[in-house]
């Protein structure tokens, strides 16, 4: 404890520091510490994403937001595996307990770090072949956390966003994973365990709304899903009709 107090927690005054320079500087600092798989306690990650937290707060124009977002989603990935869902539970606690302190102008700004995180969370799921223990570590952390149906000291506004983008960029790393399969087929991904966060607002949500809105992000889903699965048998009905075609074709030549 005495030695990551001392290589490490230091770093949240740079990481919320005025300069953008010493920002980064503590954001790379970071990265290359949690690469080597170091073990923070509970205590040690809030007071990490206190300190990022701020470091964000103190980003003020849009392309280094949106570079930071994308950095700070990330860092997820640069973790070993068994590091990462204690991560990011403590990223969702920071956010709800720090949310009603956020200003009109700078709830934008999260709410795409948010969204950033979502997806790199996916991305590191994905890259765990959907693990059961992974998976179902992460959807509970959300169940107990962000996304609980009835804790009322976490904001809608966060359930909400989150409900909305979901899907969404679930659907961006699937794409990202089917691109690098020879197969469509191939892409085995257990949706009944990544949609049981929203399928528990759904049923449990506190309030009807928020129930509501559970129930249409599971629909839109379950429709997309429908019309991709349509989509994929007439491209397939297509590719044979025209197999048949040049298999025609080809016997008229040889005649």
């Amino acid at each position: 404890m005495v030695e990551i107090e001392q290589s490490y927690l230091p770093l949240g005054k740079q990481l919320a520091a005025n300069e953008k320079k010493t920002r980064d500087k503590a954001i790379r600092s970071l990265r290359k510490f949690l690469s080597t798989g170091s073990n923070l306690d509970e205590i040690e990650l809030i007071k990490l994403w206190k300190g990022l937290f701020y470091c964000y707060w103190m980003s003020d124009k849009p392309l280094i937001q949106q570079a930071l977002a994308n950095d700070l989603g990330a860092l997820v990935m640069e973790m070993p595996a068994t590091n990462a869902i204690p991560f990011l539970k403590a990223f969702w606690q920071i956010h709800c307990q720090e949310w009603h302190g956020l200003d009109r102008i700078r709830l934008d700004k999260y709410y795409l770090l948010l969204r950033r995180v979502i997806y790199f969370s996916f991305q590191f799921l994905a890259r765990e072949s959907w693990d059961q223990v992974y998976l179902e570590a992460y959807t509970d952390m959300l169940i107990e956390g962000p996304l609980s149906p009835t804790d009322r000291k976490n904001p809608d506004a966060i359930r909400y966003h989150v409900i909305d983008l979901y899907f969404e960029e679930l659907e961006k790393v699937l794409d990202d994973v089917r691109a690098k399969l020879e197969e469509a087929d191939d892409l085995d991904v257990p949706m009944e365990e990544i949609s049981r966060p929203l399928t528990v607002l759904a049923k449990e949500g506190s309030h009807k709304t928020l129930r509501n809105k559970a129930k249409e992000a599971l629909k839109a889903h379950e429709l997309e899903m429908a019309a991709m699965a349509e989509d994929s048998g007439d491209e397939d009905e297509k590719a044979l009709n025209q197999k048949d075609d040049d298999d025609e074709e080809e016997e008229e030549d040889e005649e």
